[in-house]
């Protein structure tokens, strides 16, 4: 358990991440990989943010589906298109419904902030997958792949995009590799 594992550092007290995910109760291998593998990250609270942008235009609701109750929690915001996305803003006033029902308690772990009543940081992670060249695909699928990421170089900014404060804001990457054939086995000569 990363959360009570005193020997990872802290990465942040909140570590916030986007999905797109279609389930709530859906963890993509990306967010584990993030947590677990890329660099452990240790926090008091993980959250996963879903945004459906709806037909309706002036929508603004959640969902909320806890998945560890006081360690990750799920949010589905659904937003009409005329609504400005500021989804640190909508994400702050689902967490505060949570700290008011008495389900979650963001005072920060740090005795000396929590005994001033400090709240813990929050570090909000978006995560994109990137076309690994030890892929094993034809000519086809790799052209596909790389002509994807020039698409994605000239998307907006997600932070930009979701109304996300950029000082609490870490865009990762993960490795996406596909092997539709099996690689070469290299053999040790003696």
């Amino acid at each position: 358990d990363i959360k009570a594992d005193g020997e990872i550092p802290k990465y942040a007290s909140n570590v916030v991440y986007l999905s797109r995910a279609d389930e709530a109760q859906k963890v993509e291998s990306k967010l584990l990989y993030s947590i677990i593998n890329k660099r452990p990250k240790r926090a008091d609270h993980y959250w996963i943010v879903r945004v459906e942008f709806t037909e309706h235009p002036d929508t603004l609701e959640y969902e909320r589906t806890i998945l560890i109750p006081g360690t990750l929690t799920s949010f589905r915001f659904r937003i009409g298109f005329r609504i400005q996305p500021q989804l640190s803003v909508y994400f702050r006033q689902a967490v505060e419904d949570m700290v008011a029902d008495g389900l979650i308690d963001l005072t920060s772990g740090y005795p000396s902030l929590r005994q001033h009543g400090v709240t813990g940081d929050f570090s909000f992670i978006v995560i994109h997958r990137v076309f690994s060249s030890s892929s094993q695909c034809s000519p086809s699928d790799r052209m596909l792949m790389n002509l994807h990421a020039l698409l994605r170089r000239m998307e907006l900014s997600a932070g930009k995009a979701f109304g996300l404060d950029t000082s609490s804001l870490s865009v990762e990457t993960v490795p996406l590799i596909i092997n539709t054939r099996l690689p070469k086995r290299i053999m040790r000569v003696d």
